[in-house]
């Protein structure tokens, strides 16, 4: 059987590093990974916001809760936004002139584009449309706020907070201010409410990982040297000695291309993955002392298995949103 452990204690006490401003908790693609309705039922009374991706992830959410829901990305669907009481991001007059149609005022969030190029407007002249069309119809932004993109490099992201803030300046209300993007809450800027994503499930100076990835030791088989194990033929046996079974593979979100490359933990000791990762299943070389139904730690720290596929971590927590198993909460 596999298992998601989800570490509440390491999850609240992440959030609260970032606990004097307001709080978006992001759950878009799972919840990271971890489970979206799991993180909304033990964060929903401890932030202020949560953040989604689309409509069907935001009626999720507000199945389980009543606090505010702001959709991060483009969205078509205002009537069912409006049914949900989803807040929408608008980034242009037309975003505004669809909610205006529909009768769906009070639930927009400016976004503007301060260098990140995804979502957003950079232009004074469309800003000044976009105030032009809220003072005529008397619409108040719930907030202002932007995606930093950048924050490992001071020079790039006071640059972009420089420019919001003379973007910020055609637009004469004055609605709450919210930044997102890793690393921003080390910068000494002016606003009321930061966007926790990737830190708020543990990647980050002096945070905790929230989540670990188990399965359990299905067969252990003696291999002679010489013998190959898994598909093509990539793993040849070098000398005589045990091999374990795990009951896990890329259909859960173990990523294939880091077959070899990484390590197990079984009874409290490392042990390496060797050949390709299948389907279902991987092999570990072992010895002894391994016996089947085993609990095995697949993934303990995203960032180091990251590092060793030179991709980021964030992919390696969303690859386990498919994991075939079940989500068991742990506390300290």
């Amino acid at each position: 059987m596999n298992y998601k452990f989800l570490y509440v204690d390491n999850l609240l006490y992440n959030l609260s590093k970032f606990k004097n401003k307001k709080i978006c908790a992001m759950v878009k693609a799972n919840a990271y990974g971890h489970d979206i309705k799991n993180i909304v039922e033990i964060l929903k009374s401890n932030v202020d916001y949560f953040g989604v991706v689309n409509v069907e992830e935001g009626k999720i959410v507000r199945k389980i809760c009543d606090n505010p829901i702001l959709i991060c990305s483009k969205i078509s669907d205002v009537k069912t936004c409006k049914q949900y009481s989803l807040d929408m991001m608008v980034e242009n007059d037309e975003d505004i002139k669809k909610s205006i149609k529909i009768g769906y005022l009070n639930n927009l969030h400016l976004k503007l584009n301060c260098g990140m190029n995804r979502y957003g407007c950079n232009s004074q002249l469309n800003l000044k449309i976009i105030n032009h069309l809220l003072m005529e119809n008397e619409i108040t932004l719930k907030s202002i706020y932007t995606h930093f993109s950048q924050c490992n490099n001071k020079f790039l992201t006071k640059k972009a907070y420089n420019k919001f803030l003379n973007l910020k300046k055609e637009i004469s209300q004055n609605p709450l201010i919210c930044f997102g993007g890793s690393g921003i809450y080390n910068y000494n800027f002016n606003y009321d409410m930061i966007r926790i994503g990737i830190g708020l499930y543990g990647y980050g100076n002096n945070l905790l990982p929230v989540m670990e990835i188990y399965s359990t030791v299905n067969k252990v088989f003696f291999a002679q040297k010489g013998d190959y194990i898994g598909y093509g033929k990539k793993y040849k046996v070098r000398q005589n000695g045990f091999y374990a079974v795990v009951g896990l593979g890329y259909g859960d979100g173990l990523r294939r291309n880091l077959s070899g490359q990484f390590s197990v933990k079984i009874n409290n000791k490392l042990y390496n993955s060797v050949g390709n990762i299948c389907m279902d299943a991987f092999f570990v070389q072992v010895d002894d002392s391994v016996c089947p139904g085993d609990k095995v730690c697949v993934m303990w720290n995203a960032e180091e298995m990251a590092n060793k596929i030179h991709t980021i971590s964030y992919e390696i927590l969303t690859g386990f949103s498919n994991l075939r198993g079940k989500t068991i909460l742990k506390y300290n």
